[in-house]
């Protein structure tokens, strides 16, 4: 009976892995450059970012996915950034390149991100699972996948942060989606509507100053590409000027589900640790899901006094 289930789950990983292309992170609310390209250099600092994550583990083949990122300004407005993304699902190995573009200004009170990502994804499954007994040797998607399927996507996104306290931004996956090979995984090469698939998020920044800490309520709506909808209710606390860090979210949809992070910062270092779990009889098999981000941040350099110019010898 375990085999069977072991199975039946490797099967459902294996179409996720076809299916879906955005990666999928529970940091987002202290990190949101992870999924939304207008926080690039959005706080005017240069940010070096690694983050792992292994999901349903205790499965063999669970997902694990890698990435390395960064982001910074280039001058007062622009901004730019670049990352490289791994993920091993089963048999099935996903690259995926990004850069990202980003235009950020203030009006009064508001400051505004707008941003673009551009990215270079390719999947590719070991040879070794077409000489797999339960493989259908003629199955087309898997031969060509063999070869690997390659995809050009870009993501646009807006962020506002409003007298330091209210925040809002919605990102905009799959905007452009071409296919660059004739792998037979699905008949579209592009999104059908602009607005088909986004990640939208709402929130607020309460800041106790005379306690020492901040409260930062959210909620975050998201439609990806072929998989379910879901809401997000987060609440965040950064407590002793963000030595500590912790947080909580809950997705009522489906059976629900929460996730539980920890964090702090030191200096120019911060550390985020979540455990992601499921209140479906799905849990009992798996032993939850596990993130760790690490990053470093350092201040753009100022700009460079003009000289005044030497007044003439009188």
């Amino acid at each position: 009976m375990k085999n069977l289930i072991l199975l039946v789950v490797f099967a459902l990983s294996s179409v996720v892995a076809l299916a879906q292309e955005q990666a999928i992170y529970s940091q987002y609310q202290v990190l949101p450059v992870l999924i939304n390209p207008a926080y690039t250099g959005f706080n005017d600092q240069h940010q070096l970012l690694v983050n792992t994550r292994s999901s349903w583990s205790g499965f063999a083949g669970s997902p694990k996915t890698y990435t390395l990122a960064y982001n910074g300004p280039i001058s007062d407005k622009l901004a730019l950034g670049g990352g490289i993304y791994s993920e091993k699902v089963g048999d099935m190995n996903t690259m995926k390149l990004s850069l990202s573009y980003a235009f950020r200004f203030r009006i009064q009170k508001a400051k505004i991100g707008l941003g673009l990502s551009t990215e270079f994804l390719r999947r590719k499954i070991s040879n070794d699972l077409l000489t797999n007994d339960i493989v259908d040797k003629n199955d087309d998607v898997l031969e060509g996948l063999a070869s690997g399927q390659q995809i050009f996507d870009a993501t646009m996104g807006g962020s506002l942060l409003y007298d330091d306290r209210f925040f809002m931004s919605i990102a905009l996956p799959n905007a452009v989606r071409t296919r660059l090979d004739d792998v037979p995984v699905d008949g579209s090469t592009s999104s059908s509507s602009l607005f088909e698939h986004y990640i939208f998020q709402l929130g607020y920044i309460a800041d106790i100053a005379s306690q020492n800490f901040k409260i930062i309520p959210s909620i975050t709506i998201r439609q990806i590409r072929d998989t379910p909808y879901q809401i997000d209710m987060n609440v965040q606390g950064r407590f002793l000027d963000e030595k500590l860090i912790a947080g909580i979210t809950f997705r009522p949809s489906d059976k629900g589900a929460a996730a539980f992070m920890i964090g702090t910062k030191f200096k120019q270092f911060q550390l985020f640790y979540t455990y992601d779990l499921s209140f479906s009889k799905f849990q009992q098999y798996s032993g939850g899901s596990h993130e760790l981000s690490i990053s470093y941040s350092f201040a753009r350099k100022p700009k460079l006094a003009t000289p005044a110019a030497t007044e003439p010898i009188k």
